[in-house]
């Protein structure tokens, strides 16, 4: 999952291969986004002499701290070619830098 923040908007990505978008929950909840989902997959051969079928399964959850001011009513949420990219829109916020002496 990669978090960045661009142009007054925070957006956070997650690879989600083979899901869609009816496997996947997006919402926010007080300060914080969430995200979660399940991810089942079912493989079946059959061959002569044997058959074989293997099944994964597997439940995900994140939780993500909204910076204050994020406009939470505007959020968004896209999944294309299994990345999900949601989308929140953030007050800019000028933040100075200073180098941190390193002791020791």
């Amino acid at each position: 999952m990669d978090v960045q923040s661009c142009n007054g908007t925070m957006v956070v990505s997650a690879e989600l291969p083979g899901l869609k978008k009816d496997d996947v929950k997006v919402e926010v909840s007080g300060d914080m986004l969430v995200i979660e989902g399940e991810r089942t997959r079912e493989h079946k051969e059959d061959h002569a002499g044997y058959h074989r079928w293997e099944r994964s399964y597997g439940r995900f959850y994140r939780s993500i701290p909204l910076p204050e001011g994020a406009k939470t009513d505007q959020v968004k949420a896209e999944l294309k070619e299994g990345i999900l990219k949601v989308f929140i829109p953030v007050p800019e916020m000028n933040q100075e830098s200073r180098r941190v002496a390193i002791t020791g």
